[in-house]
């Protein structure tokens, strides 16, 4: 009698610990089905370069590798910043000079919600101040960056003067002139200092990559573009702001058209999803900075689980587009990310 009990007993504990770990598989499963979401912020603008408010998710439509998603996640709300501010203390003298005197305009970009970290880089790369949000921590790495002096060769600086040094016709790279014109013969321009800018970027976004997942992670670089002698590539820079979900805005000095249209720093905000401000003043400098985070922190959110499966064992890269009032509206967003199995 007492063996049946145990028997019954033994039965019923064997049935519990299967029922239990059948759970456990469906929590788990439930819980990785979350983990598969896929958040895209995006920033919408109208015609005349104003933020686009007032939007909602039916006015939103998302394509991942050219196949529509069903959005199931949508919101509007501002969200606190984690910031990397990334310097080019490498700058000539004169354009070092004007951003260091905008320095007090970049620390008051931030609310008090915000956290930032302070960089700058030339050769190397240096963290001047580990994240706070503290407004005096900001202000005092800051006021260290005012007291830097640029590392300028004078000669090299005679001849470098950024990649519109020759005026006027040219063969094979050597300038023509008139025989009444001429001169000495001719020496080609000094190559441009090394500016690890690539580094500068990878730095501050695996630094970004461990802040709380809350805030909206972005990297404020200030820079003449100007990128050489990097241990990283642009793609492996490109690839961990995908990975970690961080923009780049950048403000670009001394950058004249058409120099912008392919520069490097204007690259990084594309494929993140940032922006660029191609500046020449330090009003313009200011400006840039307070739009910058304004853009950062007043965005869009789109959620949707993606329809598309992954095949294989590695990674796959899957294209964004957002579409905002059936095309009408220009939306800026990271142009995709990695799925894994």
């Amino acid at each position: 009698m007492r063996r049946n009990r145990t028997s019954i007993r033994l039965a019923l504990l064997a049935l519990l610990l299967f029922a239990a770990a059948a759970f456990a598989q469906d929590s788990q499963y439930r819980i990785r089905a979350k983990i598969d979401l896929v958040v895209v912020p995006v920033t919408v603008k109208g015609a005349g370069g104003e933020l686009a408010t007032g939007l909602t998710q039916k006015d939103f439509v998302i394509y991942e590798d050219g196949r529509r998603q069903t959005i199931t996640n949508f919101t509007a709300d501002p969200v606190p910043l984690s910031a990397a501010v990334v310097i080019d203390t490498g700058l000539m003298a004169d354009a070092l000079s004007k951003v260091q005197k905008t320095f007090p305009a970049l620390a008051g970009a931030f609310a008090k919600e915000d956290e930032v970290a302070v960089y700058h880089f030339d050769k190397t790369v240096t963290r001047s101040l580990d994240f706070s949000a503290n407004p005096e921590h900001i202000e005092a790495a800051m006021l260290k960056l005012r007291e830097l002096k640029p590392d300028e060769n004078p000669a090299l600086a005679a001849n470098w003067r950024g990649p519109f040094a020759n005026i006027g016709p040219v063969i094979n790279g050597f300038p023509v002139l008139p025989p009444s014109l001429a001169g000495p013969p001719y020496t080609a321009p000094a190559k441009p200092p090394a500016k690890v800018l690539n580094d500068a970027i990878f730095t501050a976004a695996a630094d970004l990559g461990k802040r709380d997942h809350n805030r909206r992670k972005m990297i404020l670089v200030i820079s003449d573009g100007i990128n050489t002698g990097n241990d990283h590539s642009f793609d492996d820079a490109s690839r961990i702001l995908t990975e970690m979900g961080i923009e780049v805005y950048a403000v670009a000095l001394d950058q004249p058209w058409p120099y912008n249209k392919v520069s490097v720093l204007d690259d990084y905000a594309k494929v993140s999803g940032g922006d660029t401000y191609f500046v020449k003043s330090t009003q313009h400098l200011e400006r840039a900075y307070a739009t910058a985070t304004e853009e950062a922190r007043n965005q869009y959110v789109i959620g949707y689980i993606s329809n598309n499966e992954v095949l294989g064992s590695g990674p796959a890269f899957r294209t964004i587009r957002v579409l905002a009032d059936e095309g009408k509206l220009k939306v800026r967003s990271r142009r995709g990310y990695y799925a894994f199995p």
